[in-house]
């Protein structure tokens, strides 16, 4: 027999080739198989390894090791049987007991529970709940098919053993047994469907693992689980004696060795599947975040909900405006335009990765809006002659209402008057709102119509700063900016805390004028809505523009960290209500309370938000309410993050 060492094999400078260096890894991996070499002991490989292994290998006569190379087996031998013992040791748990109905395995105790009985109808996703449970828990199925002949053999017999049961009963004149006759109709209709091969036999087990961190905690796990399957007349048993093979059984082993099963038809069988959850994974849409119930993907077109609006609510610092740019990276590269009211610059370094429009609308700037504007068309076939001229006069009297303070009727029906008059003279009137060729009035022109006008000198009086005074190069200029980019940032940060308010209506208003022109997919952003919240004209006009965006398809989200401040106002109540989308982070104790009265929080959820993570916190979308975990790539969080020395 032809002889070598095992050192002689790994050490020789070979070219090796895979086939044969996996043959050498298996060699090598079974240090077992190999005697424990003297000085005088020798390693024996057939010659078909041999030629395999060692190209160009000549067979030889036996020869003993030498003891240079028994010592250098030896010495390899046993530091694979070092390495080998570290790697067990290092992934092996401290300690492990075993008691008749759980498994400690360090400082955590686990127990396992299998099904053994069944309702006669199981209805749909009925293992929904167990899936979307919150807690740490491996559940396993064993699906084993039986052979058709043999269920057909067995319900023979079956079938004949109720109806001798049944002609007893008739043959001592008893009532007849409807559980019996059930049984009947069951054992048949079951025949039926294997004959013509519509349904098949199967083995069903199912055990469910539970982790807990005491034994009181175990206890009420495992009660939980047991009402929440016996509530859908599912029984359950411990892995009694056997926890440890049950523990197996849910372990990525593929190895029943509890071996419990329950008889089940491909009908009950499918309503099993184990993959239905509470989650928010559509075809398209954007990635929000991970569903922290079970670790799915949170993918969402806010477009194809009942509308697109979307209120966050967060304390400050707790990446509400983290998660909504991320939304808007995410958006643009599915062709959605994305509007940003910025009250802070937050959004700058976005807007200059990207390279698009972001306007310093401030005092010294030079982007003017006016307050005047109105839509150019209509894709609308319900507006008629005027009616676009008469939503302008409504909102040209609120915004007067921000910029004047409180005005009186007679005041409020003098400005209307003039208002009309002023777009009168430009060719604008309810006859014929159309301005198409047409010049827009300004503020001035409204001022000068008022100094016209008996009893209007103290509305001339107050309206002056904004049209000849210090704010005049903000608000009495025509429209110089376009909303034709898909990503456009208007900062008001540079605006005294007077005038952002006034700014931010009239952007709104600007905005919407044309969103109403054109019909594209957009959404606005309005970062720390109460700025507009604490005045009830413009919190009236952002509340009918969140309830009327979804015709023009526009959606609106509305980001605040004073949740108690804007769900105090009305209009705030209502915004929520009409947003089909809710992101609630972080929240302080003070104002859990009044979302936990919003949005019908349960104990959970409320826990959830209190104690929250930074990124983490609920989404609701409609109905479904999930966990959620915001997840952004390195090159993302880059761009939109505003940590200093990030």
């Amino acid at each position: 027999m032809p002889v070598a060492t095992l050192a002689e094999l790994i050490t020789k400078n070979y070219t090796w080739d895979v086939e044969w260096l996996e043959t050498i890894n298996l060699v090598s991996s079974l240090p077992s198989q190999i005697a424990r070499v003297s000085p005088t002991a020798t390693l024996s490989l057939n010659e078909t390894s041999t030629t395999a292994l060692v190209p160009g290998y000549i067979s030889d006569t036996d020869r003993k090791l030498t003891r240079e190379e028994a010592m250098e087996l030896k010495e390899s031998e046993k530091e694979y049987n070092e390495s080998l013992a570290f790697i067990k040791d290092a992934i092996a748990p401290a300690m492990i007991r075993i008691d008749a109905t759980k498994l400690q395995i360090g400082d955590t105790y686990v127990r396992t529970i299998f099904t053994y009985a069944y309702p006669d109808v199981l209805e749909g996703n009925w293992l929904s709940p167990l899936i979307n449970w919150d807690v740490k828990f491996d559940i396993s199925m064993y699906v084993y098919p039986v052979d058709s002949a043999r269920v057909m053999k067995f319900l023979r017999k079956r079938l004949t053993q109720l109806g001798s049961q049944r002609a007893m009963n008739n043959g001592k004149w008893l009532i007849g047994d409807p559980h019996l006759d059930a049984q009947i109709q069951d054992v048949e209709e079951l025949q039926q469907y294997l004959t013509r091969g519509q349904e098949k036999y199967f083995h069903f087990s199912l055990y469910i693992t539970t982790y807990a961190e005491s034994e009181d905690e175990m206890k009420k796990l495992t009660n939980m689980l047991d009402m929440m399957l016996a509530g859908r007349n599912i029984l359950t048993k411990q892995t009694f004696l056997r926890a440890e093979q049950g523990f197996i059984a849910t372990g990525p082993f593929a190895r029943d060795e509890v071996n419990v099963f329950r008889n089940i038809s491909t009908k009950g069988l499918s309503t099993t599947f184990p993959f239905s959850s509470n989650s928010l994974s559509q075809d398209d849409g954007i990635f929000y975040g991970i569903n922290t119930h079970n670790k799915s993907l949170i993918i969402f077109d806010r477009f194809r909900s009942e509308n697109a609006n979307m209120c966050v609510f967060a304390k400050s610092g707790w990446w509400k405006s983290f998660a909504v740019k991320l939304e808007i990276l995410r958006a643009l590269m599915m062709g959605i335009d994305v509007i940003v009211l910025d009250p802070e610059n937050e959004y700058k370094a976005l807007v200059d990765t990207v390279g698009w429009t972001y306007l310093n609308i401030s005092l010294n700037s030079n982007e003017k809006i006016n307050p005047f504007d109105l839509p150019r068309s209509l894709k609308d076939s319900e507006t008629h002659v005027g009616d676009l001229l008469r939503g302008a006069i409504v909102n040209m009297i609120w915004l007067l209402r921000l910029m004047l303070g409180v005005i009186t009727p007679n005041e409020e029906a003098l400005l209307e008057k003039a208002i009309i008059t002023t777009y009168s003279l430009k060719g604008i009137t309810m006859d014929d709102d159309s301005i198409d060729g047409k010049e827009i009035p300004l503020l001035k022109d409204l001022s000068s119509v008022l100094d016209t006008m008996d009893g209007a000198s103290g509305l001339v009086n107050r309206l002056e700063k904004y049209v000849t005074g210090v704010f005049a190069w903000v608000f009495s200029r025509p429209t110089n900016v376009d909303l034709k980019w898909w990503l456009v940032v208007f900062s008001v940060r540079d605006l005294d805390d007077i005038l952002r308010p006034i700014a931010m209506y009239i952007l709104l208003t600007y905005v919407w004028n044309v969103a109403r022109s054109s019909e594209k997919k957009r959404f606005l952003v309005v970062d720390e809505a109460w700025n507009i919240m604490q005045y009830e004209d413009s919190a009236k006009f952002l509340f009918g523009l969140v309830k009327r965006a979804r015709k023009y398809g526009l959606g609106v989200t509305t980001i605040t960290q004073d949740v108690e401040d804007f769900m105090g106002s009305s209009y705030g109540k209502a915004i929520v209500t009409n947003s089909s989308i809710q992101l609630l982070l972080k929240q302080s104790p003070a104002s859990i309370d009044v979302l936990q009265n919003v949005f019908k929080l349960t104990e959970q959820e409320k826990y959830i938000l209190l104690n929250a993570s930074v990124g983490t916190g609920l989404f609701f979308a409609g109905w479904e309410h999930v966990g959620i975990e915001i997840l952004s790539s390195y090159f993302e969080e880059k761009i939109i993050t505003t940590k200093p020395n990030v």
